[in-house]
């Protein structure tokens, strides 16, 4: 009784389509009989099977006739369900889409500098544009200040490259139910010996690294995003600045997808037969190419043992 209840539990009923007269006879012909039988099999795109329905095609035929009845059975990709809140399941990034981040928290969209119709740099955070989603960009603009103090330069600048500050983490995927990974900064280092006369190490150039990757069916790839890295690259700059500073940034998406092996490829020369596993000689006998010059010598020595015998054997036959 216990491992038939087990067995219920992974039983899906079979629905029929619609409900069929039970054949009879009427008139000297068979009326009602199955002429074919159809089923539709649904399951999802993890291999669960969540429906079967069965539908019948009827006929009325001479008793004397012979009638070819057929079978069919249809698969069918279930299209799955919303939820009962009516919100969509996590999914993966599209091309174009806004990289989102969270800083101390706060959920927002990761920006970059933009450069103003003259080229210069904009202290207004509202204007800078969004990090896209698979799009490389370069951007840069000029940077001027009259400050003679490093520590301010240095303030400054980081406030154009990256805003109010880096995110914490960013967004791997996109929908109502987020999933965050760490995002990596690598900052200038910061000298108690800087000054404007021996001069200051600056941040000059942000480069954004982001690596995503496909997950899931081959039918049906999902891009999720597994990390980020804003690295800035310094120099040593003396104030006050004399001429403009040049400020870029650079966003860079790398794909790290990893693509299964076809399961049925071409042959690879390690590869061995079904029935190598279980008998020497099987393989080497019905013309197969035997790598191991040892086991060559082997099969050749079996070979003129096994002839031998056979001559003996005959020889002892014919006294």
């Amino acid at each position: 009784m216990g491992e038939t209840a087990e067995v219920s539990d992974f039983l899906i009923p079979v629905t029929p389509l619609s409900e069929w007269p039970a054949p009879g006879q009427q008139n000297n012909s068979c009326v009602n009989v199955v002429q074919h039988v159809e089923f539709v099999i649904g399951y999802t795109g993890r291999g669960e099977i969540t429906y079967a329905t069965v539908n019948i095609v009827l006929a009325d035929v001479d008793p004397n006739q012979l009638l070819l009845q057929t079978h069919s059975v249809q698969f069918r990709l279930a299209t799955p369900s919303p939820t009962r809140g009516g919100t969509i399941p996590a999914d993966g990034l599209g091309a174009g889409s806004p990289v989102v981040g969270r800083l101390n928290g706060e959920v927002t969209t990761v920006t970059m500098l933009r450069a103003s119709q003259s080229r210069e740099c904009s202290t207004n955070y509202s204007k800078r544009a969004p990090v896209l989603f698979m799009h490389n960009t370069i951007t840069g603009c000029t940077f001027s200040s009259p400050s003679g103090n490093c520590s301010e330069l240095r303030s400054q600048i980081y406030g154009m490259l990256q805003g109010l500050a880096t995110p914490d983490e960013i967004a791997m995927n996109s929908g109502s139910r987020l999933s965050w990974t760490r995002v990596i900064t690598q900052e200038c280092p910061v000298s108690l010996q800087d000054s404007c006369e021996s001069g200051c190490l600056l941040p000059n150039s942000l480069s954004i690294r982001v690596l995503w990757a496909r997950q899931g069916l081959l039918d049906l790839p999902q891009n999720y995003i597994l990390g980020a890295k804003y690295l800035f690259k310094c120099q040593n700059f003396k104030c006050p600045l004399t001429s403009p500073l040049a400020l870029t940034t650079e966003v860079t998406f790398a794909d790290t997808s990893v693509f299964p092996v076809p399961p049925r490829g071409l042959p690879q020369p390690d590869w061995k037969f079904p029935f190598g596993f279980f008998t020497r000689g099987t393989a080497e006998l019905d013309g197969h190419i035997v790598i191991n010059g040892s086991d060559t010598e082997k099969v050749t020595w079996s070979l003129m043992l096994f002839t031998v015998l056979l001559l003996t054997g005959l020889e002892f036959l014919t006294r």
